[in-house]
């Protein structure tokens, strides 16, 4: 019994090492395309927001919350992005993206919506925060305003990328779902 659950936690390290790969360099890869007005093409395309979603689709919430977690820590140590003051406040997003979309992936209807919704409602509390631990310069109103306003395609990718792996990739994901 002991071997198995070895086993399964180097089975699920591996896993995470892999998807961690495609977290960290995805965006690098969206982040080469110019900015636009001086915001990097991240802050429009969310492109940190889509392996941590995939990866709670196709794996579960044991692979997507430590690569919510790292991806974006590991991102600023190779690329310099995010920002070191916006760190936080992504790495918290993250995190709290993660675990919105996992409840709403559970629903009958908010499935179909979970990936725009998760990243709607850990803005809103990131935002919420900032009232009480300002980790950015800028009043929390107009850091949400500016940040959905920014983010409108990328919530709209979020979005598509939702609905094609319900389309896909959905193989009956009750059991997927868990909380084991």
């Amino acid at each position: 019994m002991e071997s198995l659950s070895k086993n399964i936690s180097i089975a699920r390290l591996k896993t995470i090492s892999m998807v961690l790969v495609a977290a960290v360099f995805f965006p690098f890869f969206v982040h080469l395309i110019p900015p636009q007005n001086g915001i990097p093409i991240g802050a429009f395309l969310l492109p940190m927001f889509y392996i941590p979603f995939i990866a709670l689709f196709a794996y579960n919430w044991k692979v997507a919350l430590p690569i919510a977690f790292l991806a974006p820590i590991l991102n600023f140590l190779i690329t310099g992005n995010p920002n070191w003051e916006f760190l936080t406040v992504l790495t918290l997003e993250l995190i709290l993206f993660t675990g919105i979309a996992y409840l709403l992936l559970n629903g009958n209807w908010s499935k179909w919506v979970a990936a725009p919704l998760g990243y709607l409602g850990a803005k809103i509390i990131s935002s919420l925060l900032l009232n009480f631990i300002p980790m950015v310069s800028s009043v929390p109103w107009d850091f949400f305003l500016s940040s959905i306003t920014r983010a409108l395609p990328g919530i709209g990718v979020l979005l598509l990328i939702n609905f094609l792996l319900l389309m896909f990739l959905n193989k009956d994901k009750e059991s997927e779902y868990s909380p084991n």
